[in-house]
């Protein structure tokens, strides 16, 4: 997969708008960071999932999946390595993440709010 195949498939996902910030390229739903493509390298992104769909992503496909090193894996942050990885998984990645994104919004809570 490439950068240009990454962002098509990420775009196609209901609600996701592209930004620049730090000089990459991130991916929102409802202003939420779900997807970041080319940091540090420009055949990496990362993907931000609940640690259920992480844990599931990386038991499929560990050669294109893994937790980004640190504290940003342990709360969901997957790596993705896009030459190694499949067009429908990257797919399913996003949208879960897109799902896990929106979740507090579904539920009638705003992100980061103390109710």
């Amino acid at each position: 997969m490439t950068p240009n195949e990454f962002r098509k498939i990420a775009l196609s996902v209901p609600e996701v708008t592209a930004a620049t910030r730090l000089g990459n390229e991130e991916f929102h739903v409802h202003a939420m960071p779900i997807a970041r493509l080319g940091s540090p390298d420009p055949m990496l992104a990362v993907i931000m999932l609940s640690l259920r769909s992480q844990a599931a992503f990386v038991a499929e496909a560990p050669m294109a999946f893994s937790p980004v090193a640190g504290g940003p894996g342990a709360r969901g942050a997957t790596r993705v390595r896009l030459a190694s990885a499949e067009e429908d998984l990257v797919r399913r990645a996003l949208e879960a993440a897109s799902r896990h994104a929106t979740a507090p919004v579904r539920l009638g809570k705003l992100p980061f709010s103390r109710v």
